[in-house]
């Protein structure tokens, strides 16, 4: 009993040190996949904290006591991490609050390397009246099952781009797309292709929103610094955003971070004092708790929330959900999006 509470207090204390560790050190060799699941951590701390409160386990009261207060630090703080994963942000509601806002309704997914069903992700378009769908690892095939499926009668404007001219990723629209780019970002991991469209509010003005399908690199051993440099590359656009004129915009796709990973908050800009604007996480404003889209699909529940829609300024989502696509490991994730 001891060395089972021993080890799942190890196993916490190792994960809440993984979460607080900054960015300098976020990318240490398997640091990013502790702290991917953070919000297990609290789940094995209430273990930990049930077995060293049984009857037998308190005889030995000075251990007891050591577990005690580690638990009981390491769950203080997931509370305090979690918490604001229960109710929307003063932003949402104020969105949901403007009679004068468009929304507007998009999809990301990563179709995990074509093997995603084509016929599937044209149905979830179709019946949640998807309005941007963002894609990642596409495949020419896979573009083509898409056609045959009918997507191009839905979203008939589009952008796709790939970096090692088999796998890429892709922004269709039912809007008209402008300004388009095969690489918005200048990413190191992989083309995200980006198109601006205009949304028209209840009281007629227009605003434009920028769209980026989002890419980066998964953390795995010889990739770690990769990993980190993709994800805070991202952050260029707060400071596109800063300047006069420019359209709002929306990130969508596999950022292969949590909200847990001090890269992703810092590319959101959470706690910079630099001036720029900041972005937003969708799952951490809709208030509708954890949103974990990975993995999909297997024997294994999805554990993770990698995948992600993020806002900027004026664009706000005011629900997300997660929807299974046979063949992929990611699930697909839906938002409204109150423009």
């Amino acid at each position: 009993m001891r060395v089972i509470t021993w080890l799942l207090a190890a196993i916490t204390t190792t994960g809440i040190v993984a979460r607080l560790l900054p960015v300098s050190l976020s990318d240490l060799p398997f640091l990013p996949i502790l702290a991917a699941v953070t919000p297990l951590y609290a789940a094995t701390a209430a273990l930990a904290l049930a077995l060293t409160l049984a009857p037998r386990a308190w005889r030995h009261r000075r251990v007891s006591r050591r577990i005690i207060r580690i638990v009981a630090a390491a769950l203080a703080l997931e509370a305090l991490w979690l918490a604001p994963l229960a109710s929307p942000s003063s932003r949402v509601e104020a969105a949901q609050a403007n009679s004068d806002a468009a929304s507007l309704r998009v999809m990301t997914c990563n179709v995990y390397k074509g093997a995603a069903s084509a016929g599937d992700i044209v149905a979830a378009v179709r019946e949640q009246h998807v309005q941007v769908l963002a894609l990642q690892e596409t495949t020419v095939p896979f573009v083509d099952a898409l056609k045959a499926a009918g997507l191009d009668e839905l979203l008939p404007y589009s952008e796709r781009s790939s970096s090692d001219g088999v796998y890429g990723n892709g922004v269709w629209s039912a809007l008209p797309l402008a300004d388009v780019a095969s690489d918005d970002i200048g990413s190191s991991a992989s083309a995200m292709p980006a198109g601006t469209v205009d949304v028209t509010r209840a009281d007629g003005s227009v605003a434009r929103v920028r769209l980026v399908s989002v890419h980066t690199c998964s953390p795995q051993p010889g990739y770690w610094g990769l990993w980190r440099r993709s994800v805070e590359e991202i952050g260029v656009v707060r400071t596109r955003l800063a300047a006069a004129g420019s359209p709002g915009y929306v990130l969508l796709g596999d950022f292969n971070a949590t909200y847990d990973h001090a890269p992703f908050r810092a590319m959101l800009g959470e706690g910079k004092a630099d001036g720029l604007p900041t972005l937003h996480d969708a799952a951490r404003e809709a208030g509708q708790g954890l949103v974990p889209t990975w993995p999909s699909g297997g024997a294994v529940p999805a554990l993770c929330g990698i995948d992600h829609v993020v806002t900027s300024g004026g664009v706000a989502a005011t629900d997300l959900q997660t929807l299974a696509i046979p063949g992929s490991d990611h699930a697909a994730l839906l938002a409204t999006l109150v423009v």
